[in-house]
């Protein structure tokens, strides 16, 4: 009998052992495209506005007003199907530095973290968008500083982060709905 729980307990600990690898090259395999494509866990790049469209089975709401001191089209196009799903676009200025973001959820949720990148606030005050709309001063992870509108509006949530003037984000703001002022 004895004979018989060592055979059990050495199988017990080999099934742990295989199944405990199992599972560590899993998590790791599933890490491996975001390593390799330097996105957070959940974003994926695509190559134009209709594919994310596409892939989030959803329309995606454009400013109508757009300055001329940005190029067409997105630099970068991402996108999540986390928390109800995103997208966001990378829009280079004239000279070609990087000069807005724009990131819309489909949901009225916050916007995913994993699109928003690492900032910090430095001030912030409500927003001439409607309720519980921010305007913030914000400092990117270069040390750049940007003007950042976010609100919600018909079931979505925005987000503009811009270098240009506060005037032209909330021109393309309010274009995004439709309005022209």
């Amino acid at each position: 009998m004895g004979s018989t729980v060592s055979e059990g307990a050495r199988a017990l600990l080999t099934m742990t052992l295989v199944l405990g690898g199992t599972v560590a090259a899993l998590a790791t395999l599933d890490s491996v495209p975001t390593w390799l494509h330097g996105q957070p866990r959940g974003v994926r790049r695509v190559d134009t506005v209709e594919d994310a469209e596409r892939r989030l089975q959803t329309k995606v709401l454009l400013p109508s007003y757009f300055p001329d001191t940005l190029r067409w089209p997105p630099s970068g196009v991402r996108f999540t199907r986390d928390e109800g799903g995103a997208v966001a676009l990378d829009f280079l200025g004239k000279d070609g530095t990087p000069a807005l973001l724009l990131v819309e959820s489909v949901t009225d949720r916050a916007i995913p973290e994993g699109l928003q990148g690492r900032l910090a606030i430095i001030q912030q005050q409500s927003a001439p968008l409607g309720d519980g709309a921010v305007l913030a001063r914000v400092v990117a992870e270069d040390g750049t500083l940007w003007s950042q509108l976010d609100w919600s509006r018909g079931g979505r949530r925005f987000l503009l982060r811009g270098r240009g003037s506060l005037e032209d984000l909330l021109r393309m703001a309010r274009s995004t709905h439709g309005e022209t002022r």
